[in-house]
């Protein structure tokens, strides 16, 4: 623990108020502008590419402040071009983690085509985790490199600066795993800790001015873990600054920075509290299920459901079999519902049939999907169809639906294949059709359809505002608490899809719920 407490005092002393509060102040108030501003411009139709390089002018700006506070300069002091431009390289290969939110705007509003993302989204499992390998490849060569603005400043080349660097930053395995990861992991986690935290202490609010000082207060908190972990990735290789003393002025002009960031989050907050207003959403049963109390997509917890608690849509998946049968399931495969070792598009519904499926305490049949449609109906109650799509049926289970078009009236279709909503859309224009985003990181494809279905855990409020501005309706699953019901009801979302039905009916306090959503999705 001494060492620890030395090391953590090290570190204190290795940068000056003045930039701790320039990070913690002077720089979130140019970035929540030039946010706020590419927001507001996205929101009014007046991007132009020429806005790109505000962002890229901001990100130049941390990259040039982060080589003068590691090589413990004042502004512009000992400048270096070379090191300036090296230093903006390296800020830009880790923007997508600082910048995040603006690459999650930026896609929302001007996305990667249709095709692509597409694409992306099907594969995601493939695609995702080697593109995570990637970056944290390139992260850890940006880590051994982290010095080389410092030795640039001080008349080296590239090359001599890069091996000077290499060298520098050349720990044991049990240094380099801490420095690496396990240090930038605790900045992650206590970021994430402190909204989790927030909005847990938005139960204890009462009044929109103590919903003020609790915003303000989080940003403030979220400002210092940033400036401390900035400082952090400084700090390699430093020793301990000397205070020097600055003139007067200097104190009234950081006064002046912090009011000014403070007097920005509060006009945002403000208007934010204005223009959010709740509205009744589309309640929908999760696979037919409410509070576990049947087997998912079974025709036995469609009854139970409908009868009890009324959702104005259940939602449910069909998938196809060897013989080209459509039958009621969701999972590609039986092994956690039947625990057979089983593909529903490998196997023929003659050895579909009688298996019995296991879950909550109950068991049920895999219905075909002409059963329990023809059970809906008879109990009036409409159908949030999931057409769920493999390589082996893609070519033909639209075509399936194709005799049941009668009795799909006024139900509603969906799919996590683009291809296979738009044909649905085509030989269904009369019905509701939605497409599925797996996860919202990424923007939505641009459509002609009714409806997108967000996964909640990864929307944003950009995204939501963007498919509202394409005149879209949103979906958002699975919502599944009663706190994050009550954020959804002020993103003029049209319906949730959850698990337990009585968590969208449980009234919700009106500040309570304002803040939590402001809190969640800003």
């Amino acid at each position: 623990m001494t060492y620890i407490r030395r090391r953590i005092a090290h570190f204190f002393s290795t940068f000056s108020l003045y930039n701790f509060l320039l990070l913690a102040f002077g720089l979130p108030f140019l970035t929540e502008g030039l946010f706020l501003f590419l927001r507001q411009s996205f929101l009014n139709n007046l991007y132009h590419p020429p806005y790109l390089f505000l962002f890229l002018a901001l990100i130049f700006l941390y990259g040039n402040l982060f080589s003068q506070v590691q090589a413990n300069e004042k502004a512009f002091e000992n400048f270096s071009l070379k090191a300036a431009f090296v230093s903006f390289a390296y800020w830009l290969l880790l923007s997508p983690i600082f910048f995040f939110r603006f690459y999650q705007m930026l896609l929302a509003w001007q996305p990667l085509p249709a095709n692509m993302l597409s694409f992306l989204f099907l594969y995601r499992w493939k695609i995702l985790p080697i593109i995570l390998l990637f970056y944290v490849i390139v992260l850890y060569f940006l880590y051994r490199a982290i010095l080389v603005p410092k030795y640039l400043k001080k008349g080296n080349s590239l090359k001599q600066s890069i091996q000077l660097s290499w060298q520098q930053s050349k720990k044991n395995p049990v240094k380099q795993l801490g420095i690496f990861f396990l240090i930038p992991l605790i900045f992650l986690v206590t970021s994430l800790l402190i909204k989790v935290g927030f909005i847990g202490l938005t139960q204890l609010l009462s009044r929109q001015s103590t919903a003020m000082i609790l915003l303000l207060l989080y940003r403030v908190l979220q400002n210092i873990v940033w400036a401390l972990f900035f400082l952090y990735l400084a700090a390699s290789d430093k020793k301990a600054v000397v205070e020097d003393d600055r003139p007067k002025t200097t104190f009234i002009w950081m006064g002046l920075m912090v009011v000014a960031c403070l007097s920005l989050y509060s006009l945002h907050y403000a208007h934010a509290f204005h223009v959010q207003k709740a509205n009744t959403q589309l309640t929908i049963s999760h696979r037919g299920v409410s509070n576990q109390n049947g087997v998912q997509n079974s025709i036995e917890v469609l009854r139970k459901t409908s009868e009890t608690f009324h959702p104005d849509l259940v939602e449910m998946d069909v998938q196809e079999t060897a013989d080209h049968q459509l039958v009621v399931m969701h999972d590609e495969d039986l092994n956690a519902l039947a625990d057979k070792n089983l593909r529903i598009d490998e196997t023929t519904w003659k050895d579909l049939k009688n298996l019995t499926l296991k879950e909550n305490g109950h068991s049920s049949k895999i219905p075909l999907f002409a059963d329990y449609l023809a059970a809906a109906n008879q109990l009036n109650q409409k159908l949030l169809i999931e057409l769920k799509v493999t390589a082996k049926t893609k070519a033909t289970i639209v075509q399936g639906l194709l005799p049941l078009s009668d009795q799909l009236a006024n139900h509603q279709l969906q799919s996590m294949d683009l291809d296979t909503a738009n044909q649905m859309k085509k030989l269904f224009p009369m019905l509701k059709v939605g497409y599925i985003l797996p996860f919202d990181l990424l923007g939505a494809p641009r459509t002609s359809l009714d409806f997108v279905n967000i996964e909640a855990r990864t929307a944003s409020g950009d995204l939501i505002q963007v498919l509202q501005h394409r005149k879209q309706a949103v979906y958002a699953w699975p919502i599944n608490t009663k706190q994050q019901a009550a954020a959804y009801r002020f993103l003029q979302v049209k319906g949730i899809l959850s698990d337990d039905l009585a968590v969208i009916s449980a009234p919700s306090d009106d500040i309570k719920a304002r803040t939590a959503s402001i809190l969640q999705f800003d």
